[in-house]
């Protein structure tokens, strides 16, 4: 199996067939095709369903295409770790960030970042675990910052503690319910759920049960930082946030914590990777600053 077998079946099953590919990668057709039909004779079974419409992958081909990509991207951070060990300043890093990092010290981290690889191209995702984990396993992410997962997790990732966190209850600066002074005087209010850990129904229902509660229903479910402010800002509604929400000078001006004798645990916040490649250097200058952000919130 040779590399460039691998990219043409990438970019086949990306652009939707050979015709498309083979002018993105500046190949005639018939090498295009003669390249997957190597692949497909080593792998022992064709990888694509083929009609006049194009190529589509098949179900080994799906499977396939999540092994190949991460290769590539393997193969890419080697390329780019080889020139940062030279002293190279560029490269690339791609992570995901949850709403507590983004809020409370992404800029610091990225000042720091700068003064070690001002010419690194970042990328920046934002997403529930779930979308975290997919990353990281597919190789498109070099790491993740967010909290732990209440559900197992498996040996294929290395999860590093970074900090506790508690939450609040977070809406507009001007909402009616801000003199409530207790979970169970905000139970008929109107709710959006999110799912850092879990499943969001499974979380929001568990905080109102710790304190003999009945959770209210909930309508809205968002995973988008920016709806979610949107939300909070313009409605009435409220939402279980890290404190941070609270405390941010992003936030501060149009969100504020509803005060409330109960107090509200918060995951942990960790850093995953997966286990068995090492960060490049640049990835690992970004992590090493969160880890410094981090360390101030710990303290």
């Amino acid at each position: 199996m040779k590399l460039h077998n691998l990219r043409d079946f990438v970019m086949v099953a990306k652009s939707g067939g050979i015709r498309a590919a083979a002018r993105q990668l500046n190949l005639s057709q018939p090498a295009l095709s003669k390249s997957i039909s190597q692949l497909e004779d080593e792998l022992g079974t064709p990888l694509f369903e083929r009609s006049v419409r194009g190529s589509t992958l098949n179900s080994f081909g799906e499977r396939f295409l999540v092994r190949a990509e991460a290769a590539m991207q393997e193969l890419t951070r080697g390329r780019e770790e080889i020139g940062q060990l030279r002293g190279s300043t560029g490269g690339s890093v791609s992570f995901a960030a949850s709403s507590v990092v983004a809020l409370s010290f992404l800029t610091k981290v990225m000042s720091r970042f700068r003064r070690r690889f001002p010419d690194a191209r970042v990328q920046v995702h934002e997403g529930t675990y779930a979308v975290m984990l997919r990353g990281l396993r597919e190789r498109s992410l070099d790491f993740a910052v967010g909290p732990v997962p209440g559900m197992q997790i498996s040996d294929d990732l290395i999860i590093e503690h970074l900090f506790d966190n508690d939450r609040c209850v977070i809406g507009r600066r001007d909402h009616p319910l801000l003199g409530a002074g207790n979970l169970g005087a905000l139970a008929q209010a109107e709710w959006v759920t999110t799912s850092a850990v879990g499943p969001q129904d499974d979380e929001f229902r568990d905080i109102f049960a710790q304190h003999g509660l009945d959770a209210p229903i909930s309508l809205t479910r968002c995973e988008s930082l920016l709806a979610l402010i949107a939300l909070l800002a313009g409605t009435d509604a409220l939402a279980f946030l890290p404190r941070q929400w609270a405390d941010s000078n992003v936030t501060r001006p149009i969100l504020s914590e509803i005060p409330i004798i109960e107090k509200i645990a918060g995951p942990t916040t960790c850093l995953m990777r997966p286990s068995g490649m090492p960060l490049t250097p640049a990835a690992q200058a970004l992590a090493d600053a969160i880890r410094a952000s981090a360390a101030n919130i710990e303290n």
